[in-house]
């Protein structure tokens, strides 16, 4: 059985066919290492040419798979135990991009001569066994050979290899696995399950007729819904969903007192797996702080074999969110890099990239945007554009991006800070210097009118950075009022080209509402895009990306100083409690939001898993100041893949907000209680 969410696997006791079994050959069996015959179950597997053995690292499933070594050429050469079989499928991947690289599936036919079956070297990824081979073959077949060619100490991965069979097909099993996902509200597709069947045989194919469910929670917020078929391969990308152009199976009927639905269609099961995906399409009525679950009644084969023997309600809830960003919004393709904060009137302010010209970084044209919610984050006013330096038709580019944003808690002054690139700087680009044409630049703009108008753009690069530095900017996310009235942003800065370009995280701080700016000392080598909290008076925490967990597994840095940056000492926990696969995060102290008080009740967001790609996206919570992060303290909002920055905030004393990149919309608004967290 094939399943990447395995753990979220309910299956269903069926009233006929053959009890579950496994289909696939995921080499588990074999011993680890080189070989040059291997008998497996189905197959065996000779080495003609090269160097082919089994892996006990990289497995997509289990802990096993095969690799063919490459090099000038690996020649494997496969035949059946068992009944031959009319087609394969597997899981593959490459090793590296680097050519050349060939990789050949070739069948011996009745008269024991070869003839190529299928070339597969233009279609393979590198990494993630992204590509499902699948291939027919003919009559009369009797071996297969798999040719590869690659640079030398690299070659392909192959897992889960399933050999078909002619025979009627029989219903192995059948499961229902819910989607933890937040359930956008703008957006008409948001998954909830997908119910999966796993048959064997090709002939005399089975169908399902009806489904009957019952939504539960917040079932009225459920403004249409749809299943579709598929996709079976990567269900942590549900992007093929979203833009799926019409629903594929059935049409529904509303019965019974408590809002159960029957939907009749028809849905051919295919060999192997089958997937129909429950969608909803919530209404803008729906109440953010609300949730929906659903149970499934019964399921219909060839319209009369029941599939179930009674109802099953799958464990987990979903949370509704808003969709605050997509792809296209103000004919835009891609917003980014999200920052959010309560003013002191209440309102919720996210600021964020336009990125008109598509997923490219800075340099590029980028603009500054801004949402604004007065009622919570329910709704929100128009996007607004707060930062665009124009075009000067010197330079290719006039971008400005990645911002920061911080309340004055004492004034009430709204600032946020953002990197400009006067034409092909960025990253790599900018130098030493102080000089647009030259670097990056460090610009501030500020709200005296809760959002509503914000100043020119102000430029403090010559305040606070070093000549010698390639490049300065701020966090990215959010920055804080300390319980003295100084103003802390994250920041982070470029040694010199001479020096590697290696980055430093630190902080950059005012202690007169703005006026001037300094730059503290760096907290740790290597690291970049950071969040910053203040522990007790006058301590702060920053707590880092860090470039060390580009060699998985990677974790948050952590580091702490009294003196405004000017020392820095590691704390405890520093690559070691906050696992993260490379990206920035977000950090609050819930009771300094609050009260200024210190509570020592952290909150902290990120895609929650130790290597790419980025997913998973969860807050923790600490109650001692982030000595301890407890497992029974995470809530999970969206396990999908997504691009993974988020930013949090308190919108009151009972309610956290985060604006995140999320798997159903570039950018994602959810309102969570902090009884979500025992608080």
């Amino acid at each position: 059985m094939r399943c990447s969410l395995a753990r979220f696997l309910v299956w269903i006791p069926i009233a006929f066919g053959a009890p579950l079994v496994a289909q696939t050959e995921g080499f588990e069996g074999s011993p680890e290492g080189r070989f040059d015959v291997l008998v497996t179950q189905d197959t065996r597997w000779s080495v003609v040419a090269g160097e082919a053995g089994i892996n006990a690292e990289h497995a997509e499933h289990g802990d096993r798979c095969l690799w063919l070594k490459g090099g000038a050429q690996t020649v494997a050469e496969v035949s059946f135990e068992r009944e031959t079989p009319h087609a394969i499928e597997f899981l593959i991947e490459r090793w590296t991009a680097r050519g050349p690289f060939v990789f050949r599936i070739e069948v011996q036919d009745a008269s024991q001569d070869w003839r190529l079956l299928a070339d597969y070297s233009n279609r393979i990824k590198v990494g993630g066994f992204r590509t499902r081979v699948s291939e027919e073959l003919p009559e009369g077949s009797s071996k297969l050979r798999f040719v590869v060619q690659s640079p030398e100490g690299t070659g392909v991965l192959i897992d889960e290899l399933l050999c078909r069979v002619k025979a009627p097909m029989e219903l192995l099993g059948f499961g229902v696995m819910p989607v933890q996902v937040p359930i956008l509200i703008g957006s008409s597709r948001n998954p909830v399950a997908r119910f999966e069947f796993e048959t064997r045989g090709n002939q005399n194919p089975l169908v399902v007729t009806e489904i009957e469910f019952q939504f539960l929670g917040e079932k009225r917020a459920v403004g249409g819904f749809s299943f579709l078929v598929g996709p079976r391969e990567a269900p942590l990308d549900f992007s093929a969903l979203q833009n799926a152009v019409a629903a594929d199976f059935g049409e529904s009927v509303l019965h019974g007192p408590n809002g159960e639905v029957r939907v009749t269609g028809r849905f051919e099961l295919p060999e192997g797996e089958g997937s129909l995906w429950l969608c909803v399409r919530p209404k803008r009525s729906a109440n953010l702080d609300s949730y929906l679950d659903f149970r499934v009644l019964q399921i219909r084969l060839n319209g009369k074999d029941l599939l179930m023997r009674k109802p099953i309600n799958p464990p987990g809830v979903q949370r509704f969110g808003v969709a605050l960003r997509r792809a296209g919004d103000d004919a835009v393709p891609v917003y980014r890099i999200p920052g959010l904060v309560t003013t002191k009137q209440g309102t919720l302010i996210a600021v964020y990239d336009i990125r008109r010209e598509g997923w490219r970084d800075l340099p590029g044209d980028i603009d500054v945007g801004m949402s604004r919610s007065t009622d919570g984050g329910r709704t929100w006013e128009p996007m607004r554009v707060i930062l665009d330096m124009g075009e000067d038709p010197a330079f290719a580019y006039d971008g400005v991006g990645d911002p920061a944003i911080l309340v004055d808690r004492e004034t009430g002054t709204i600032w946020v800070a953002a990197t400009w690139h006067h034409g092909p700087l960025g990253w790599n680009g900018s130098q030493p210097g102080f000089d647009p044409e030259q670097t990056g630049q460090l610009l501030l703009t500020r709200s005296d009118d809760d959002g509503q108008t914000w100043s020119a753009p102000i430029n403090i690069t010559r305040q606070v950075k070093q000549e010698e530095w390639a490049f300065l900017l701020q966090g990215p996310g959010r920055g804080i009022t300390m319980h003295d009235g100084t103003l802390v942003f994250p920041a982070q800065y470029q040694l010199s080209p001479e020096q590697g370009r290696e980055p430093r995280a630190t902080i950059l701080y005012s202690r007169d509402h703005g006026q001037s700016w300094r730059l503290g000392s760096e907290a740790r080598s290597d690291t970049t895009e950071a969040a910053v909290v203040e522990l007790e008076d006058g301590e702060l925490m920053l707590n880092m990306r860090d470039n060390r967990g580009r060699q998985a597994p990677g974790a948050r840095a952590v580091a702490v100083t009294s003196d405004l940056g000017a020392t820095w000492g590691l704390h405890p926990t520093s690559g070691k409690a906050l696992p993260e696969p490379v990206c920035m995060a977000s950090l609050l102290h819930i009771g300094r939001e609050l009260d200024g008080q210190a509570d020592g009740r952290l909150l902290f967001s990120n895609p929650a898993v130790g290597a790419p790609p980025r997913r998973a996206m969860t807050i923790k919570a600490s109650p001692d100041f982030g000595q301890t992060w407890p497992e029974r303290f995470q809530v999970l909002l969206d396990e999908a893949s997504s691009a993974g920055y988020s930013c949090l905030t308190m919108i009151d004393e009972e309610t956290v907000g985060i604006v995140y990149e999320g798997s159903g919309a570039h950018l994602v608004f959810q309102r969570i209680p902090l009884s979500a967290w025992g608080f």
